[in-house]
């Protein structure tokens, strides 16, 4: 198997970490899809990554379509509740994590536009996103050790690559420290949460796929 992947993606994280847990060998090849060298258009009609190439020459994308698809054609270890229920709380967790992720790539692509242009309101409307659903979160996971059940899941996926992608950008990003550490301060908010990634941020699976900056073209993708 093949995962093209972007150093800094949180939803390329987390399929590295789904195939690593499934014991599935693959290797990486790097991509960023605003560059005009990029490879995503022969594969994704969105042209976005993840992409993984699979063992028969399937093509699959879409983060949490890719782990719906491995756990289709590689079920053990399951990592996927078996049941309705389960199945849409998993959806929650999901819809949470990715609603965050989208209004932090929303602030940080206002950002890189010049001051002038720069919408406040917009980038506070985004901002409240972000503290409305990472409270949610908390309030689901309690002090529960898993986000769903008594093991790791889809659902801890999920939730821990956007916690662990809050603390890549507190340290690559100065703009966004500023957002995470001294205005949505999640940490300092949320204690369960903190505990919580720290111990995920210690399974092999994690530790292995851990992000890194890559230069990219703002210019490229801001009007």
């Amino acid at each position: 198997m093949k995962l093209i992947n972007n150093g800094p993606s949180p939803y390329g994280r987390k399929v590295m970490i789904a195939l690593r847990e499934k014991n599935i060998p693959f290797e990486i090849e790097w991509d960023i899809p605003w560059h005009k060298d990029t490879t995503v258009h022969h594969y994704n009609p969105l042209q976005q990554l993840p992409i993984l190439l699979g063992e028969n020459g399937e093509v699959v994308y879409e983060s949490s379509y890719i782990l719906a698809w491995l756990e289709r054609h590689y079920p053990l270890p399951p990592l996927a509740p078996s049941d309705p229920d389960g199945l849409l709380q998993l959806r929650l967790f999901q819809v949470l994590s990715v609603g965050i992720m989208d209004a932090i790539t929303r602030i940080n692509f206002e950002m890189a536009r010049p001051q002038e242009n720069q919408s406040r309101e917009w980038m506070d409307r985004q901002e409240r996103k972000i503290v409305g659903a990472v409270a949610e979160i908390g309030r689901l996971l309690g002090n529960n050790e898993f986000a769903l059940g008594a093991e790791f899941g889809h659902a801890d996926l999920e939730v821990g690559t956007v916690l662990g992608h809050f603390d890549f950008m507190a340290r690559n990003i100065p703009a966004l420290n500023e957002l995470l550490d001294k205005r949505v301060r999640w940490r300092q908010q949320h204690p369960n949460l903190a505990a919580y990634i720290d111990r995920l941020e210690q399974r092999p699976s994690f530790l292995a796929s851990a992000p890194h900056m890559v230069q990219m073209d703002f210019q490229a993708v801001v009007a």
